[in-house]
């Protein structure tokens, strides 16, 4: 499956919004249902959908699927101190 989030199309803050307008999302409910079901598919636990917004060099917004995880570490856990002052 592409990144790209099918039927999602952000756009950027207008020059005349006030400040606190991030800015502004079409969804294509068809296009995004398609998408979505091929997504929960593929990614049968997932609780989160994390998307990056962009633009392209044509100047059109797009999202595209943010997949970055912490990197798991396998790290003991420390010893308790019983030096505790109180």
């Amino acid at each position: 499956m592409a990144d790209m989030i099918g039927g999602f199309y952000p756009k950027q803050r207008h020059e005349n919004a006030p400040t606190w307008v991030i800015g502004k999302a079409s969804i294509n409910i068809a296009q995004f249902r398609d998408w979505m079901g091929a997504y929960i598919k593929q990614n049968p636990n997932e609780e989160w959908l994390n998307m990056e917004l962009l633009v392209a060099k044509s100047g059109k917004g797009y999202a595209k699927v943010d997949d970055w995880k912490p990197e798991q570490k396998n790290t003991p856990p420390q010893p308790v101190s019983e030096d505790i002052p109180f």
